[in-house]
């Protein structure tokens, strides 16, 4: 069994609810066109790496949560779901990319301009999802989040001399910092310590580093190319992730976000696309 399936199976229950939500999410529209594109959109789920981070940190800190925290940790799932689908929309739009998980892309079927409002209509029905969450933590750090992965898109289609530190920035800004985010959620809603949050957090920093450049060396990204990033680099980062949370005690859950590092480095002989 591959360890990315291992992490998913402990986690398994509530993703299948994630998903079921995020089918019928189309449904709470009244417009039967917004309907249509929600579900064209979700009928072919994502790997789920970011709700999966979510439950995965809350179950690691606490196993056994109420079932209020549980329905929270799911609607926050089904709203960092909906927010990553939005900029993966939104970058189809600009790449012009045709295709996503095997299916026509939103802006090869409907057009630009239906796309760009569709991407937008995620982000407004996430916040809807968020603001109706006990605590309003989620989309302070959510909000914020948007905005680091904005500049640091922003940065790398502006700046054609980019260093290998500019390089860490911007994969930092706009894939790490959102991973970081889940796993300081997930710990939040089960009302982890100040030191487990931050660990937590620390690990999804590191895995998003380690992520991101694993995608860009297997895609042959032109700035990692340029500044020698490597595999090597790539383990740095899950040595850090790894440190970050071995103070945490043992389960099924932490060894879980382990054998994540592990899969992730071992995808980097393969294409690792729409997570």
């Amino acid at each position: 069994m591959s360890n990315f399936i291992k992490a998913k199976n402990a986690v398994s229950k509530e993703l299948y609810e994630v998903e079921m939500i995020l089918k019928n999410i189309g449904k709470d529209f009244s417009s039967g066109s917004t309907q249509e594109i929600f579900e064209y959109f979700f009928k072919v789920p994502g790997k789920y790496l970011r709700p999966s981070l979510i439950i995965l940190s809350a179950k690691a800190i606490n196993p056994e949560m109420t079932i209020d925290e549980r329905m929270q940790l799911i609607n926050l799932c089904v709203a960092i779901e909906l927010i990553h689908s939005a900029s993966l929309v939104h970058d189809d739009i600009i790449d012009n990319d045709l295709f996503r998980r095997g299916q026509k892309t939103l802006n090869n079927i409907y057009g630009r301009k239906i796309a760009v409002l569709a991407g937008d209509a995620f982000y407004a029905k996430a916040f809807s999802i968020l603001l109706k969450l006990p605590t309003n933590d989620a989309e302070q750090i959510i909000t914020q989040v948007i905005e680091k992965m904005c500049v640091a898109e922003i940065e790398q289609a502006q700046n054609h001399e980019i260093t290998k530190q500019d390089y860490f920035n911007i994969i930092e800004g706009k894939t790490a910092s959102f991973m970081a985010a889940c796993c300081k959620l997930g710990a939040k809603t089960v009302n982890a310590k100040e030191e487990e949050i931050e660990a937590l957090e620390n690990y999804g920093l590191n895995l998003g580093m380690l992520y991101q450049i694993i995608d860009d060396c297997t895609d042959g990204d032109s700035n990692a190319t340029k500044n020698n990033i490597t595999v090597e680099d790539a383990k740095e980062f899950a040595l850090k992730a790894e440190q970050a949370i071995k103070n945490l005690e043992t389960s099924v859950y932490k060894d879980s976000m382990n054998s994540l590092l592990n899969h992730i480095l071992e995808s980097s002989n393969k294409k690792t696309k729409n997570a």
